[in-house]
């Protein structure tokens, strides 16, 4: 569940940067400069983690609800 809102907000973020992200020159900015390119590549693996590990937990640790009897 976590998981999906994390994305549905990515996904807003992008739509709500995307005029600008559109009016860019990217390909000077970042990828011709290899250490703009190495920073974006960081990011997006630090964002692949942060969304494994919590599609991680959500699987095998779920949140247990406290106000239901288990019988």
């Amino acid at each position: 569940m976590y998981i999906a809102i994390e994305l549905l907000v990515l996904v807003l973020f992008l739509i709500v940067i995307w005029p600008n992200i559109k009016n860019e020159e990217w390909k000077e900015k970042f990828i011709d400069n290899k250490l703009a390119r190495s920073i974006l590549i960081i990011f997006v693996i630090i964002l692949l983690f942060s969304l494994g590990i919590g599609l991680f937990f959500d699987i095998f640790f779920p949140v247990e609800r406290l106000d239901v009897i288990q019988k």
